[in-house]
């Protein structure tokens, strides 16, 4: 196989991770609207006085624009998975296609001890090689941890706009500093 296709599916992953990334610092300044709206020292101490139940429209408004953000991560996932996708058909091929050869090569009388006997095909780039199965590999690994990621934001999401106190939205802001990649 050629270098084209994992050009092909390098930039798949590229240009998704960019749009990962442009949603999650638009995602992080919404979050941090939201979390100082609601939970800011001031409006706590608020709230020990009275508890403020009115709809807040501007509020209503960031809280949909934080779920249409979910919406391009996961967009972003689903694109990410495609490469993956392209990343593990790439390895079959190429697999198939280094079986094939030591097939013919050993039909043709020559000794097929002195081959390679690693299950994973070289394939050659411009000034490189790569293992087919290192590229699988990961693609594999950046799409797990973005799934997990999306999964954390969503919790996040789904939860920040209905805690009673700052303390309690202390620990889903941490979360979401702990793992950047999110928001």
């Amino acid at each position: 196989m050629s270098e084209k296709e994992v050009k092909k599916i390098c930039s798949c992953m590229s240009l998704n991770l960019v749009k990962w990334k442009l949603a999650s610092k638009e995602g992080k300044i919404i979050l941090d609207y939201i979390c100082c709206k609601l939970y800011s020292k001031e409006k706590d101490e608020e709230n020990n006085k009275s508890i403020d139940d009115h709809f807040d429209e501007e509020l209503h408004v960031k809280c949909q624009t934080l779920a249409n953000i979910l919406n391009k991560m996961s967009e972003a996932v689903a694109e990410i998975e495609l490469g993956e996708d392209k990343a593990v058909g790439l390895e079959q091929l190429c697999d198939l296609s280094v079986s094939m050869n030591k097939s013919i090569l050993s039909n043709k009388s020559f000794n097929s001890s002195s081959s390679n006997n690693h299950n994973s095909s070289i394939i050659e780039l411009d000034k490189s090689v790569l293992l087919s199965s290192d590229l699988t590999k990961w693609t594999q690994t950046i799409l797990k941890c973005y799934k997990n990621q999306l999964k954390m934001n969503q919790i996040v999401s789904q939860n920040i706009c209905h805690l009673r106190s700052r303390g309690s939205s202390v620990p889903h802001q941490h979360m979401v500093c702990a793992a950047r990649a999110g928001y």
